[in-house]
């Protein structure tokens, strides 16, 4: 794949190019090809240049762990890992066995965690943008049973970011794997007691 330079520049050029960029993403995305992967996070676009980095992620696809535990007894621990991160829950569906947060607006951590460890915003010449900006995040997770005991724990991440400082509309950010890395961790701690 051939890499493309970007130079950094600003107004109405640079809005033209984010939105060229946001129309082209999905067509590469789909032209790229190999195999199907279980495990697969969002693709993104990263335009940087002398004042910071904005990335652009064009998909949200869900994280898929093969666990082998029941589906009943993860959905049964889910508030309490989603807890043990630092997530409400806000959504509960028994009948889906999907637990999650939809719309958790927080700033600069997660629990205890500094959110730049589970999420890729971009970042400025301070640091990563995901540190200091006013975050959207959405966590779902749900457990389908996978063969005769087994578990497919589907975890999705969608988190949105804009300056706290000034009025800018939110750009998507794109996970780093930790929330839903951590989520099956947890998980396989407490159902492996």
């Amino acid at each position: 794949m051939k890499h493309m330079h970007f130079h950094f520049i600003s107004g109405d050029s640079m809005r033209r190019l984010l939105l060229c960029l946001t129309a082209l993403l999905p067509a590469c995305a789909s032209s790229s090809g190999g195999g199907a992967s279980t495990t697969v996070r969002p693709a993104t676009q990263t335009i940087g240049g002398d004042a910071g980095t904005l990335t652009i992620a064009n998909t949200v696809t869900a994280d898929v762990s093969h666990l082998t535990f029941t589906p009943d007894a993860i959905f049964k621990i889910l508030p309490s890992v989603f807890d043990s991160i630092g997530l409400p829950v806000n959504t509960v569906d028994p009948a889906q066995r999907t637990v999650g947060n939809t719309g958790l607006k927080i700033r600069q951590r997660l629990g205890k965690a500094p959110l730049s460890r589970y999420l890729d915003c971009g970042n400025t010449q301070i640091g990563p943008n995901a540190d200091s900006y006013d975050v959207v995040l959405s966590v779902t997770t749900t457990a389908s049973a996978e063969g005769a005991s087994g578990t497919a724990l589907s975890t999705l991440v969608d988190a949105q970011a804009r300056p706290a400082t000034y009025s800018q509309g939110y750009q998507h950010c794109s996970t780093k794997g930790g929330i839903e890395i951590r989520i099956a961790e947890l998980i396989k701690a407490r159902l492996a007691r």
